[in-house]
């Protein structure tokens, strides 16, 4: 019956103060702007991602067809190596061009 008691008592209270409302305060989020921070652009991490991913490509084994005659696929045929290389070329480009529009 104790255990009851207490329960229902501290379900109780908790209800009760949680349907208190906090104070109202006003904060201002808004941050003063700063001139001297140093600018980190985005060109020369597209660069290195793009790179990256070339070489990633270029490393990945190309796919191989054929029985007692193994021959390479052609680069089109070649899947994930062929995306890595032709989507890691195209960043390491944009990141060229956005490196050089920033100065």
């Amino acid at each position: 019956m104790k255990k009851l008691i207490l329960l229902l008592f501290l379900s109780l209270s908790s209800l009760t103060f949680s349907q208190i409302a906090p104070p109202r305060q006003k904060i201002s989020l808004v941050l003063p702007p700063v001139n001297n921070a140093p600018r980190i652009g985005v060109g020369p991490g597209m660069m290195i991602g793009g790179a990256a991913l070339f070489v990633a490509g270029l490393l990945t084994p190309p796919l191989m067809v054929g029985g007692s005659t193994t021959q390479k696929q052609p680069f089109y045929k070649q899947g994930v190596r062929a995306l890595a290389m032709v989507s890691g070329g195209i960043v390491f480009t944009i990141g060229v061009g956005k490196s050089l529009a920033d100065y």
